[in-house]
């Protein structure tokens, strides 16, 4: 088995995946008898009225189930937004679907359809209700507000259709089932391991398992609900759910303002694994005052964070990952990915949108080549 003290600095930088939009909950401190569910739009930590509501048909993006084998991934829409937020602003809604609703439907379909086991349908259905929450950021709540059930059967369809979900599917499908030791359970170690590989210290996932932060459940195991929030909040810094979540996390005394002295450990933490690998690291204070012109404040709060979206996940990686905060820097210099961004002709992208046009792209190739083998692709390639 291995230890966190044998690993070495990964050649290989991660691949991005995640996206969302804003919805704030509340600050809540890691307390036992605290309850999980999101709180309401008033609650402390609440970063604007325009709160969004939820999702209903109307707005699934089906303009991406184009025949691949007659288009290249650069002329497909490669945004892989299938809610547009903004159409969420002054709508009403009078019906929701659960998070148990969806998850159920979808298994059923995966089972009829595919012809999937139970447990293959159980744990595609838990990925993709999961990505549709996170997505809405609805994940706290569990519900999306919708203006009939009806919507159900639209959600399922193109959750079970659809070339990109079937796709993130199949990704974080084989990720979860790589490092799960138990069925549906992920221990301390195994986690940190896999992080840890990533760029993310070990006090980082001390967080992560503390109660009723980014959790659900209590205990020295994350399930798999759990599990794969990590890996959507990882790999997408840079989306709206996963500041949230990464706000929680630094938020250690729970106060709704981020503390300078507490994210100095972080930082400390991100430069020590820098520095195994003879990469020197900016004096702290340094960082602090670039970051600070980044959020056009001193008070680091999640409404700061919120409102600064589009450059907030810089701020966010020189915590949470030295990897993702080295790569950041370089890329800052190389232009990296602007270039990518202007060669697929879609404008700026998240991270999130990035992995999945280059897996389209390697499947649309695959796809002309007889002997190639399809979803073939791995999370940290």
């Amino acid at each position: 088995m291995k230890t966190i003290a044998d690993l070495k600095f990964p050649s290989n930088v991660f691949s991005p995946l995640a996206t969302s939009s804003p919805k704030l909950t509340k600050m809540r401190a890691p307390i036992r008898d605290q309850s999980w569910t999101s709180s309401s739009d008033e609650s402390s930590g609440n970063a604007t009225a325009l709160a969004i509501t939820g999702i209903d048909e109307t707005h699934l993006n089906v303009s991406k189930t184009s025949n691949i084998s007659t288009s290249s991934s650069s002329s497909v829409r490669t945004a892989l937004e299938y809610v547009d937020p903004e159409i969420f602003h002054n709508k009403q809604f009078c019906e929701v679907i659960t998070r148990e609703e969806l998850h159920e439907a979808i298994a059923e379909c995966k089972m009829a359809s595919d012809n999937f086991t139970k447990e293959q349908a159980d744990i595609y259905a838990t990925v993709v209700t999961e990505r549709v929450l996170w997505t809405a950021c609805r994940t706290w709540s569990g519900t999306l507000p919708v203006s009939t059930k009806a919507s159900l059967k639209q959600y399922v369809q193109y959750a079970c259709e659809d070339w990109y979900m079937r796709y993130t599917g199949q990704l974080c499908v084989d990720e979860l089932q790589h490092l799960s030791n138990f069925k549906g359970m992920f221990d301390w170690q195994s986690v940190a391991i896999y992080c840890y590989e990533k760029g993310m210290p070990t006090k980082v996932i001390d967080r992560v398992f503390a109660k009723n932060l980014v959790r659900r459940t209590t205990g020295d195991y994350l399930d798999c609900m759990e599990m794969t929030w990590l890996l959507f909040a990882m790999i997408g810094t840079d989306e709206m759910q996963s500041i949230e979540y990464w706000f929680r996390v630094l938020d250690v005394h729970s106060t709704g303002v981020l503390s300078f002295a507490i994210l100095e450990q972080f930082y400390e933490e991100i430069s020590k694994i820098l520095a195994k690998e003879n990469v020197m690291s900016l004096p702290y204070s340094n960082v602090i005052s670039q970051f600070t012109d980044i959020l056009g404040t001193n008070e680091w709060t999640l409404r700061a964070f919120k409102n600064n979206s589009h450059l907030v996940h810089r701020v966010v990686n020189g915590f949470i990952n030295a990897i993702r905060f080295l790569d950041q820097e370089t890329n800052e210099k190389t232009n990296g990915e602007r270039m990518d961004d202007e060669s697929f002709g879609q404008g700026n992208r998240t991270r999130w949108q990035r992995l999945i046009d280059h897996e389209f792209d390697a499947h649309y190739q695959q796809n002309q080549s007889p002997t190639s083998s399809p979803e073939s692709s791995n999370l940290s390639e």
